[in-house]
């Protein structure tokens, strides 16, 4: 494989354009989703693990051990947690903290982070550099969202990043995040909506309707979510296919 691997929590972080090529992976005790872009764009991967730095990783490790990737990449959504970055904003990690030792920085790889930012720029869309923490739970206020990137100097929280920058240590790839922003720093984000998905990441009916059932009023919350996340979903697709395309420029340009 000539081409970057995508670690992503949820289906709709995986880019526009791929297509599944395998039924679910089975890695014990999970199984994982593997997608392929598009004839054209390069040979990348994308591997859909579900929500956690555990799952991320195992995801990551089976790109590194079935597909070889030159890079890996923590793509998807992210929390704000400073107020300059709106909904559907892109941050491009420059480096990760886990929220469990916030003194301890993991810097991403610079051409890999200067590429993507270069991407976002040219399709013009919202974006900065930064530090990304990783979460074990939701950070879902407001006061807890301060309180956190005081404590590590962050600017956008996730669930994933941690466990994918380990395992591309592990293996001495290079490594980026790209993430956009679905909730910003001053939104509340009801815990409830977290409980509606499964592990893999994909909705859980009877959670959804059992939600909604004790509490009707977070249809409204639901379908705001839905509009905030297909906007980073899109941004996210427009900045990664922007990204392929610049690789296929640079490649052009070499001497034969």
């Amino acid at each position: 494989m000539s081409g970057i691997g995508l670690v992503v929590a949820l289906p709709r972080e995986i880019p526009a354009g791929f297509v599944r090529i395998t039924s679910r992976e089975r890695l014990k005790p999970r199984a994982l989703a593997v997608y392929q872009s598009a004839p054209g764009a390069g040979q990348h991967i994308a591997v859909q693990a579900g929500v956690g730095r555990i799952r991320a990783a195992e995801a990551a490790r089976l790109l590194i051990r079935r597909f070889s990737p030159v890079a890996l990449a923590s793509f998807g959504f992210a929390g704000g947690l400073t107020p300059d970055l709106a909904r559907g904003a892109l941050v491009i990690g420059t480096a990760v903290v886990d929220e469990a030792a916030p003194g301890k920085l993991a810097v991403a790889n610079r051409d890999l982070a200067e590429q993507f930012q270069a991407a976002a720029v040219t399709e013009d869309l919202p974006v900065r550099q930064g530090i990304l923490v990783t979460s074990r739970h939701l950070v879902a206020d407001p006061t807890a969202k301060t309180a956190l990137s005081i404590r590590s100097g962050a600017c956008a929280v996730d669930m994933e990043s941690a466990g994918i920058v380990e395992v591309a240590h592990e293996a001495g790839l290079p490594w980026v995040a790209v993430r956009a922003i679905v909730d910003s720093a001053g939104e509340s984000l009801p815990m409830a909506c977290l409980t509606m998905l499964g592990e893999d990441g994909s909705i859980a009916l009877g959670r959804l309707i059992q939600t909604f059932c004790r509490s009707p009023q977070l249809l409204w919350h639901v379908l705001r979510l839905a509009r905030h996340t297909a906007t980073a979903r899109r941004h996210l697709s427009q900045a990664f296919e922007r990204w392929t395309k610049s690789l296929t420029v640079q490649r052009e340009q070499e001497p034969k």
